[in-house]
């Protein structure tokens, strides 16, 4: 328990620094993009000006980046409210699915009718989901299976809320299962280990619990799971 409050207020005071940091650097890309645009509006060789319009459209993706991160910042739990699971499974597959065509990766969604309202942050709640659905998909190959699920279900004589998501990929190794949540780790050349850690943070905060099945060479589903009492 106390390790865990340790990681927590780790996390916390690096989100701060991550916002903290998003500010700093908004305002010096700002003036990198309006030179950029100055320069884009002279008479350049065509080698030059697709040089340009590279570099606008990367200052477009940091600035993506900060606002992002700022808002998730700006989050809280005070903006919580009783709101559909359904409704941020669904917008989430809305957002993924044409990242899904471009991998020719297939992306489904099972959701249940009718299942109870709950109180979270939606922002937060579809970063979670947004998280799980990207690690997915780069755990199958092309012509793989990603699925979203929703659903009430009862263990131990317990309710839950359950978003699933569900991948037939290559599974996790015996020796990552222990690790996948640990802070900073990651098997990916291009990624920071957050991912999953920050997800636990923040389905602690509505008290709500996150693990996994995995087979090697058949797939992994992760399971949050809601207690909507």
């Amino acid at each position: 328990m106390i390790h865990d409050d340790i990681q927590n207020n780790k996390l916390q005071i690096l989100g701060k620094l991550a916002a903290s940091l998003a500010h700093e650097i908004r305002n010096p890309l700002s003036a990198i993009k309006l030179h950029l645009e100055f320069i884009k509006m002279s008479d350049m060789q065509d080698e030059v000006q697709e040089s340009v319009e590279a570099c606008l459209q990367a200052t477009d993706r940091i600035q993506d980046l900060i606002e992002s991160t700022l808002d998730f910042s700006r989050s809280s739990l005070n903006d919580s409210s009783f709101q559909s699971l359904n409704d941020v499974a669904l917008l989430a597959y809305d957002i993924m699915n044409p990242k899904a065509k471009v991998l020719n990766v297939r992306l489904e969604k099972e959701l249940q009718e009718n299942i109870p309202n709950i109180q979270f942050n939606k922002n937060k709640i579809l970063q979670v989901i947004l998280n799980l659905v990207t690690n997915a998909f780069d755990a199958v190959s092309k012509h793989g299976t990603v699925k979203i699920k929703t659903y009430d279900e009862k263990i131990d004589d317990k309710e839950y809320l359950t978003l699933e998501i569900e991948d037939n990929g290559h599974g996790i190794s015996e020796d990552d299962k222990h690790k996948i949540f640990n802070d900073f780790y990651t098997n990916k050349s291009h990624g920071t280990g957050l991912g999953l850690s920050v997800c636990k943070m923040i389905l602690n905060d509505y008290n709500a619990d996150m693990n996994f099945e995995t087979e090697p060479g058949k797939g992994t589903k992760f399971f949050v799971r809601f207690n909507p009492k």
